[in-house]
């Protein structure tokens, strides 16, 4: 598999029958552990999956282009994933775009007002196996990579929420629960309270339905996917914290090699921060976001939180900087030419360059206030938003003046001190 981060699918648009009759000869003699080779492709590897009672749910395989295609790239890896029926006969990969909605669904998006309504597509494979991956908590699912449901849709709601809802035939219940958010990493399952899909009755009225959708199913969904990303932030401060205290030895030193916690030098250090700073970058946007969105007047003026939230501005400040040092990455690695010797040369020097400039931009988030803000605003979120109003004048009967400032100028933002945080280009 590729180890420089690129991963690249090829599309099925120029394969033949025969290309799909070699995919299951390979995939045949894998399982049946006999030789058997292709000219034009190599299995590269295999993967099945059954639920909890060994009932199949999916099959799929990546093969390795050959002479048919031409000489791999030299900046990536390439692979050709095909998904299987359980009898082994491949399904040709042909994603088309949704089609319109279905008159229930036409009618449920009328009663979600700012929410969007997309019907998924069902073809048999890639479609099915990616609607899998959307559902979230949803334990044994009532559809497999052959065999689709009657109507499938993907409903985004206005702060982030995202829903799937399934009827698995025409008269069949409609089943919603939470879709996966996008970018999600993983987390500790133990920190993230899934909610469970609700079964609606066939002749459900969608009006009821998106009722309940936004009452209730669709705020547990936001809860749940801010429960992942703070999880996985929190989980990635955490390892910066341990990274920055790693022994990395002088050159010439012979102490401290192979002790825990230890690097023999700090671009190994830099490199194993590197997964847990671009969760960072990936997850830190929507929690300062959604921090900013939920502190309270009240916040701003408890000298606990205040201090925290009149610093956010620096966590700002380094996840933009982080974001610029992946984009730079990203543009130097697709401008990287020659042979294959020189290109791996090239991104080596490109990774270790990355890594060290994010290892100097991620400080001040490794003692930084967001897992702690995070945490702070956990119960709010999916909440209903309370009257500004009264909130502030419940936190002036309680608090009064802060240092002669009044209220407002306590939640007025403090602009980013100039040179705050400086980092090696």
């Amino acid at each position: 598999m590729p180890s420089n981060d690129v991963e690249s699918y090829l599309d099925h648009t120029n394969l033949t029958a025969a290309d799909f009759t070699a995919f299951e000869q390979l995939l045949a003699a894998q399982r049946d552990r006999r030789p058997y080779t292709d000219s034009d492709w190599r299995l590269v590897l295999s993967s099945s999956a059954r639920d909890g009672d060994g009932r199949w749910e999916s099959t799929y395989a990546l093969f390795r282009p050959g002479a048919a295609f031409g000489s791999p790239s030299v900046d990536d890896e390439t692979y050709m994933r095909v998904y299987f029926d359980e009898d082994g006969r491949a399904l040709p990969d042909h994603p088309h775009a949704p089609g319109s909605l279905p008159p229930f669904a036409a009618e449920l998006a009328e009663h979600l007002p700012g929410w969007t309504v997309q019907a998924s597509p069902l073809a048999p494979g890639r479609n099915l196996a990616e609607l899998r991956s959307q559902a979230w908590g949803w334990g044994r699912l009532p559809w497999n990579t052959a065999s689709a449901p009657h109507t499938a849709l993907i409903l985004t709601g206005p702060d982030g929420e995202r829903l799937l809802a399934v009827r698995t035939s025409a008269d069949a219940p409609l089943l919603v629960g939470a879709a996966r958010p996008d970018n999600v990493p993983a987390y500790d399952p133990r920190a993230v309270h899934l909610p469970t899909p609700v079964a609606f009755p066939a002749g459900a009225p969608p009006a009821a339905v998106a009722a309940e959708l936004t009452t209730t199913l669709g705020p547990r969904c936001q809860q749940a996917a801010w429960q992942a990303r703070a999880s996985a932030a929190t989980h990635a401060v955490e390892a910066l914290r341990r990274l920055s205290t790693a022994y990395i030895p002088a050159p010439g030193d012979p102490w401290g090699h192979g002790e825990i916690g230890s690097f023999d030098s700090q671009e190994d250090r830099n490199r194993a921060a590197w997964p847990y700073t671009e969760t960072l970058i990936d997850q830190g946007p929507y929690l300062v976001a959604g921090i900013r969105s939920a502190a309270t007047i009240e916040d701003h003026l408890d000298p606990a939180i205040g201090p925290d939230l009149r610093q956010l501005h620096v966590t700002e400040t380094a996840l933009d900087r982080l974001r610029e040092v992946r984009d730079g990455w990203r543009a130097d690695m697709a401008a990287i030419t020659g042979d294959r010797a020189a290109a791996e040369r090239a991104r080596d020097r490109a990774e270790d360059l990355r890594n060290q400039e994010a290892w100097q931009c991620a400080a001040p988030l490794t003692n930084g206030p967001l897992p702690a803000l995070a945490a702070h605003v956990a119960p709010r979120i999916g909440s209903p938003e309370p009257n500004r109003e009264q909130q502030v004048k419940a936190a002036l009967a309680r608090t009064g003046p802060v240092h002669g400032h009044s209220a407002a100028a306590a939640t007025s933002p403090v602009p980013p001190t100039p040179g705050a945080l400086r980092c090696a280009r």
